[in-house]
C-alpha cells in the first residue's frame, strides 16, 4: 500500500498560535430549554441540538433562537447521547438512552422497531450494511457492540473487554467487510468481519478516551491529542496533534478542513495545505466541547453545561499559516477518494512552470482539463466536478517542466 506522505509531513508541523485574545464566539441560547448539549446536527436549514434531559431543540434562524422539537414525545428517551447527520444535511440519527430514532423530513420521526429489543442499552452509534446480507450494528454507552442479521436476534460482538472500553464513542469504515475502527473510552478496536469480533488497534495511540471521526481519513480524538491512520488498512496511529483533550469534530467534505474541539482546546487541520493551527476559543464557556457543526459561513459548538456557541468560519483562518514555498514537485492524492461528485486535487510547484493537469478515463481518453497555463511557485488546489460522469476509476496526470506523475481516483455514486 502506498502511504500518503502528505499526512506524515502534516503531523510534524508545529502548531501555530493565535494572537487573537478577544472574545470571538457568541453564546446563542435564546429559548434553549437545556444547556447540557450532547449533539448538534443539521437537517435542511434547521439546526438541532440534543440534550441530556430535555430531548431535542431546533433553530430555523441560524441559532439566533430555539424552540422545543414538536416530536420529543415520540422519542425513545429525552436523554440523548448524540446526534449524527449525513454529509448533505438531509437527515440525522438520534441516539438515546432507550433506543434509536431517525429524522428525515418530510417524513415523520421514525423510531427503529428493534428499539424494544435494546431497551436501556444507551445507544451511541448505528450502522447498516446490505452486502452480502443485511446487518445492523449498534454501539452502546456501557454494554459494547451488538449486531443482527434478522432484526430479531441481537448478538454481542466479541473481543471488546469489560469496563470502560464498552463505552463505544465512535465508529467509521469505508467497507465493513475490509476494515472498521471503533473508539472506546479506553482505546481503539478494529473489525474485519462486519462487526462480529474486534481486536485491539492501539499501536502508536495515547489517550484515555476516544472519538473516531472521518472524511475518508480516520482521526482519533483522545484525552492526549489527535491521531491519524489510513482508512484502507490499519498499520498504526501517527500523531497529528500531540497534546490536548479533544472530544468533538466538524469537517468540510469539499475543502478538506477539520475543526477539532475539546476541553479548553481548539485546533484546525487543512489537509490540502498541510496546515495545523490553533482555533481561538475566546467567549466559550461551559466545560468540555461535546459537539461541533458547520453550516453556511458559521461553525457551531455545543458544550457540556454552557449551551451552544457560534463563530464565523473566518475565525479559523485568522491564524498564522504555513507559507513556505515547496522545495520539490509533488502531486497529492485527491481528496476525498472515493468521491461524489466533487473532489480536490492538490499539487506543489517549486518553481515557475507551464502546468498541465488533466483527467482521463480507464481507457486513457481525456475527460477534462483542469489546468493548462504557466504558474508561479506555490501550492495549488483544483476541484473536479464529475456530476455528469458514471461511477468508476479515473486517472489524473500532472505535467510541469520535466516532472510528470499520474494517480488514480474513484467516482462512487
Amino acid at each position: 500500500m502506498k502511504v500518503s506522505y502528505r499526512f506524515v509531513v502534516l503531523f510534524f508541523l508545529v502548531l501555530t498560535s493565535s494572537n487573537l485574545l478577544l472574545a470571538q464566539w457568541t453564546q446563542i441560547n435564546t429559548n434553549l430549554g437545556s444547556t447540557n448539549i450532547t449533539g448538534l446536527a443539521r437537517v435542511g436549514s434547521t439546526i438541532y441540538a440534543g440534550t441530556t434531559t430535555s430531548g431535542l431543540f431546533k433553530s430555523t434562524d441560524n441559532g439566533d433562537s430555539w424552540s422545543t422539537y414538536s416530536g420529543n414525545d415520540t422519542l425513545p428517551s429525552l436523554n440523548i447521547n448524540g446526534l449524527e447527520g449525513d454529509i448533505n444535511g438531509l437527515g440525522m440519527f438520534i441516539y438515546t438512552q432507550n433506543g434509536l430514532a431517525l429524522l428525515q423530513p418530510p417524513l415523520a420521526l421514525y423510531v427503529a422497531p428493534f428499539t424494544a429489543l435494546l431497551q436501556n442499552k444507551n445507544i451511541t452509534l448505528y450502522r447498516q450494511y446490505q452486502s452480502p446480507s443485511r446487518r445492523r450494528i449498534v454501539g452502546t454507552k456501557s454494554a459494547g457492540v451488538f449486531f443482527t442479521d434478522d432484526d430479531n436476534t441481537w448478538t454481542e460482538s466479541t473481543g471488546i473487554p469489560a469496563g470502560a472500553t464498552k463505552n463505544i464513542t465512535g465508529f467509521i469504515c469505508q467497507d465493513i467487510n475490509v476494515l472498521a475502527i471503533g473508539g472506546t473510552e479506553n482505546g481503539a478496536g478494529m473489525t474485519t468481519d462486519r462487526g462480529a469480533s474486534w481486536s485491539e488497534a492501539n499501536t502508536g495511540l495515547s489517550g484515555d478516551a476516544m472519538k473516531i471521526h472521518s472524511m475518508f481519513s480516520i482521526f482519533a480524538l483522545t484525552g492526549n491529542g489527535i491521531y491519524f491512520t489510513p482508512l484502507t488498512a490499519f498499520t498504526g496511529w501517527t500523531t497529528a496533534v500531540p497534546t490536548g483533550d479533544f472530544r468533538a469534530c466538524a469537517s468540510d467534505l469539499i475543502s478538506g478542513k477539520y475543526y477539532f474541539f475539546g476541553n479548553s482546546v481548539g485546533t484546525s487541520i487543512d489537509l490540502n495545505t498541510s496546515t495545523v493551527a490553533t482555533i481561538p476559543l475566546g467567549g466559550i464557556s461551559g466545560g468540555v466541547k461535546t459537539s461541533a457543526l458547520l453550516y453556511g459561513s458559521n461553525i457551531f459548538v455545543g458544550t457540556e453545561t454552557g449551551g451552544v456557541f457560534r463563530a464565523p468560519l473566518s475565525i479559523t483562518t485568522s491564524v498564522q499559516e504555513n507559507n513556505q514555498l515547496p522545495n520539490k514537485f509533488n502531486l497529492s492524492q485527491n481528496y476525498p477518494n472515493p468521491f461524489n461528485p466533487t473532489t480536490t486535487i492538490s499539487f506543489n510547484l517549486p518553481s515557475k512552470s507551464y502546468v498541465s493537469l488533466k483527467i482521463f478515463d480507464a481507457l486513457g481518453r481525456e475527460i477534462s482539463v483542469l489546468v493548462s497555463e504557466e504558474m508561479t511557485a506555490g501550492t495549488y488546489s483544483k476541484q473536479w466536478n464529475a456530476t455528469s460522469l458514471p461511477s468508476g476509476m479515473y486517472f489524473y496526470r500532472l505535467q510541469a517542466g520535466n516532472y510528470s506523475e499520474t494517480r488514480k481516483l474513484v467516482l462512487l455514486k
